[in-house]
């Protein structure tokens, strides 16, 4: 375990630098000029220039391209993800700030779906071609197919507007700081994400359970006197590692969901800092946002693949 360990750490931090090049590199490529949309439309002639001349000054961009990369990686073993072209604020902080409620969002929508997509799939596997099977795959091709965005706005339409019993944006109310006030605003966009993230589990789910069900130590516990519910556990628990899989997969696919329904909702999140800093060009932002979600991709890659010893001994025996 502790070897296995180490090498994936190793190679993560190889992989992680590899991306931050490529980040800095794409970032360096784009098309456009990031310090032309922070000059004041009314200054012009030579003292446009020179306004320009010292706002690149003042970021290092008037350096050659290799003294901005060293730089910059020099930073980032450091943790300091640069400054923000538009406010100069450091680009770690913003993102720290926005770090809580994007989590908030994503860890709830996490959790609600695995609550509703675990029995949905066991009953979908268990009485399979059944109408409950039938039901359930239906409506989870269905949440995959329908745009989080279309939803997110068919929400705010019924629930907001027609209704009046859910608040369309932000976290709090005006004047509001409370827990109740809190959990009124998750409930649009923690339940379309969630929605997305159970449909795609409950598929799983039910391969998995089915695939397990059909294996010889099943009809073997049965055979022997066992109950369908005791064969059922161990079928579920096997079958765990395929859910762990997508799990670890879905998790950034849940940040980019998060990403959308953020600006939907008006959400304080990363998300809606990563459109606002793609709009103006802050590519600082765009940068520090983009190694985030690397960090985060191989952490879950990382935890899913110690969790494979834990779920199933077979994988820590081979190892």
């Amino acid at each position: 375990m502790l070897r296995t360990l180490v090498t994936r750490l190793v190679s993560s931090v190889a992989v992680f630098l590899l991306i931050a090049v490529g980040l800095f590199a794409l970032v360096r490529l784009a098309p456009g000029d990031p310090i032309e949309m922070m000059v004041p439309p009314e200054i012009g002639g030579a003292d446009r220039e020179a306004y320009t001349a010292a706002v690149r000054e003042r970021f290092g961009l008037d350096q050659p391209v290799v003294v901005q990369f060293w730089r910059w990686l020099g930073g980032l073993m450091t943790g300091d993800l640069g400054y923000s072209y538009t406010n100069g604020q450091p680009v770690g902080e913003l993102l720290a700030d926005r770090l809580g409620p994007t989590a908030l969002l994503m860890g709830s929508a996490l959790l609600i779906g695995l609550i509703i997509a675990v029995p949905a799939g066991v009953i979908a596997a268990v009485r399979q071609n059944s109408i409950a099977d039938y039901t359930i795959s239906s409506v989870s091709v269905i949440a995959i197919s329908v745009p989080s965005f279309f939803l997110g706005m068919l929400a705010i339409y019924f629930f907001a507007v027609k209704l009046q019993v859910l608040p369309s944006s932000g976290m709090h109310g005006t004047g509001r700081d409370d827990l109740g006030d809190l959990l009124l605003h998750m409930v649009m966009p923690v339940g379309l994400l969630a929605l997305a993230n159970a449909a795609s589990f409950i598929r799983y789910v039910r391969s998995g359970v089915l695939e397990e069900l059909g294996k010889d130590y099943v009809r073997t516990i049965i055979a022997k006197g066992g109950t369908p519910s005791r064969a059922l556990r161990h079928a579920l628990r096997n079958s765990l590692l395929s859910l762990v899989t997508v799990l670890a997969m879905t998790i950034p696919i849940t940040l980019s969901g998060a990403v959308v329904l953020e600006q939907i909702f008006a959400w304080p999140g990363m998300g809606q800092l990563a459109i606002y800093a793609l709009t103006n060009r802050d590519y600082p932002i765009l940068i520090g946002f983009g190694l985030y979600i690397a960090l985060l991709v191989l952490v879950c890659n990382l935890i899913a693949d110690l969790s494979y010893s834990i779920i199933d001994p077979r994988v820590r025996t081979a190892r």
